[in-house]
């Protein structure tokens, strides 16, 4: 039986994402699957997230009419590269430790690093050790699950990814990041990341938080 786009598009248009194995209800072979799906998104019915994931053009439009885009960017931003939750600038900025708007989508992830640019946007994973690799909660947003990092473990990730270059307190300073939107409990949980990660350079940088909480 041939399925037509129409019927097809029917179910995708409820759908946050998909992939194709998980299309395996039209019992469609597979290399006539995907130039089906290419077809698909030669019209723009369907977006590509990435090879395999797809969404369709009108969930998205849906999602922006009920505003909840920016929530679903957060759930394909971590459904994307699973596991892996949103950190790094994203999230600083999101509690104002950084005053610059970041221009993609910044996560750290357990998978080894990459970045996806997609018709939604960019999209940035860090690998960390598997130690490292916690600090963060699913939240439901905008009816959205959405792995994030606390705002300690966030921070901690932003200057563990740069250790390499933070040799001394200038360094560090440099960064101008607002430390003044930490709170004791945040440093507390930034010092306890440090001394998971058994590195001298993290330990140094969390007394140069503490150092300039004083000031």
């Amino acid at each position: 039986m041939i399925v037509s786009p129409k019927e097809i598009l029917s179910r995708l248009v409820r759908m946050p994402y998909f992939t194709i194995g998980g299309l395996s209800v039209f019992d469609l072979k597979s290399p006539y699957l995907r130039v089906f799906l290419s077809r698909l998104e030669k019209r723009g019915d369907i977006i590509r997230l990435k090879r395999g994931l797809y969404t369709s053009r009108a969930y998205c439009d849906a999602v922006k009419v009920r505003g909840r885009w920016t929530q679903y960017l957060e759930f394909v931003a971590a459904k994307s590269y699973s596991p892996a939750y949103l950190s790094l600038d994203y999230v600083l900025y999101q509690h104002e430790l950084l005053t610059e708007m970041p221009v993609n989508f910044t996560l750290v992830t357990a998978n080894k690093t990459a970045v996806f640019r997609n018709a939604l946007g960019l999209f940035s994973y860090h690998k960390v050790k598997n130690s490292l690799f916690s600090g963060f909660k699913t939240v439901v947003e905008g009816g959205f699950p959405v792995n994030k990092a606390s705002k300690a473990k966030a921070l901690f990730d932003f200057i563990y990814l740069r250790r390499n270059l933070l040799a001394e307190e200038g360094a560090f300073r440099a960064l101008r990041l607002n430390l003044e939107r930490l709170s004791k409990a945040d440093m507390a949980e930034f010092r306890n990341y440090s001394a998971i990660s058994r590195t001298a350079r993290m330990t140094a940088a969390a007394d140069w938080i503490k150092n300039a909480g004083k000031h």
